[in-house]
């Protein structure tokens, strides 16, 4: 070998040493959308506990949150749960959960929770999804204080009187119960990514 042979092996030895070695990371997860939406609807509560500003408003996207978490939560459970995946994707959300209870064997009161809140969440889902007009009249006796406390009040149909604080963490608190009650009745096999957003991988030497 002569002298420059020597010097190149003699480099590239030194640069194998000194440069970073490079890594191959694979992951893999099941994106499912209840996680998503659960988060958004905890957060939007905290802010409306914080400070009543805009706290209305919080309420309200807490609450459609919701009601949009229990399709995708009853969806995430019946990809690993139903016979008929192409059946089950054409049922109605409260249909699916029907569908769930049975194919789980989880016992059901419609009296207790969260099964009465998801019933009052399935109603209000469709009075945001398909929102009718509605004529309101109030009328109050009022002393002067009260007319002047209540000037700028806007009198608020039978749907905005649903959004408040407690119906927003009612209706959180229901969906993490019934996210549960699923996930638990689950065979252990076909839990993972249900109860909690997860993934797994695996790291290798790239070479």
């Amino acid at each position: 070998m002569n002298g420059c042979n020597r010097l190149r092996t003699a480099e590239e030895k030194v640069w194998s040493m000194t440069i970073s070695p490079l890594f191959r990371k694979t992951e893999e997860r099941t994106f499912f959308a209840h996680h998503m939406l659960l988060h958004a609807a905890q957060l939007e509560i905290e802010d409306a506990e914080a400070s009543e500003l805009g706290r209305y408003n919080k309420c309200l996207a807490s609450m459609v949150m919701v009601a949009l978490a229990i399709e995708a939560l009853v969806n995430a459970v019946g990809s690993r749960a139903a016979r008929d995946w192409s059946s089950f994707e054409r049922l109605r959300p409260y249909e699916k959960i029907d569908l769930l209870v049975e194919e789980l064997g989880i016992q059901r009161n419609p009296l207790e929770e969260p099964w009465c809140t998801l019933q009052y969440l399935g109603r209000f889902r469709n009075d945001i999804a398909h929102p009718k007009p509605e004529e309101i009249i109030c009328e109050r006796i009022l002393p002067q204080a009260g007319l002047n406390k209540t000037a700028f009040d806007t009198p608020l149909s039978k749907l905005e009187r649903e959004i408040t604080l407690g119906n927003a963490k009612r209706s959180y608190a229901a969906v993490r119960n019934l996210k549960g009650i699923l996930a638990d009745a689950l065979p252990e096999s076909d839990r993972f990514g249900i109860f909690a957003d997860m993934w797994h991988g695996s790291t290798t030497i790239h070479e």
